[in-house]
């Protein structure tokens, strides 16, 4: 009985640390992205997204297009920062044109045109 209960202990402390770790690990890399996309000599473009519309919707179609990306507040407007290249700056624009974004009324339109931040 004692040596299972120790098990039990033992197998739970274990899976704890390693949870951490892995936690650790990923807000390491995140922060890193953040650092690398702040950086002046890092070409970025931010994005305002739509009121009403979940972040994440934008992330994934930009992370799927193999942009690296974080969202992000700029004055009044929820943004997403992404990591492209001046040459790439039309291919960014037809990933985020080509997304659906849901309506209030349940149903979802394409972005007729994208502005980037730097345009307005």
């Amino acid at each position: 009985m004692f040596v299972a209960a120790a098990v039990l202990i033992t197998a739970a402390v274990a899976l704890s640390v390693a949870f951490a770790l892995f936690m650790r690990s990923w807000v390491l890399r995140e922060k890193e992205t953040e650092t690398r996309l702040h950086d002046p000599r890092t070409h970025t473009i931010a994005y305002a997204i739509p009121n009403g519309v979940d972040p994440v919707v934008f992330a994934v179609a930009v992370d799927r297009a193999g942009f690296t990306h974080v969202t992000e507040r700029f004055g009044n407007a929820e943004c997403i920062r992404v990591e492209c290249p001046e040459a790439e700056r039309e291919h960014l624009r037809s990933v985020l044109e080509s997304i659906p974004v849901p309506q209030y009324d349940g149903s979802s339109v394409s972005a007729a045109h994208v502005v980037f931040e730097d345009e307005r």
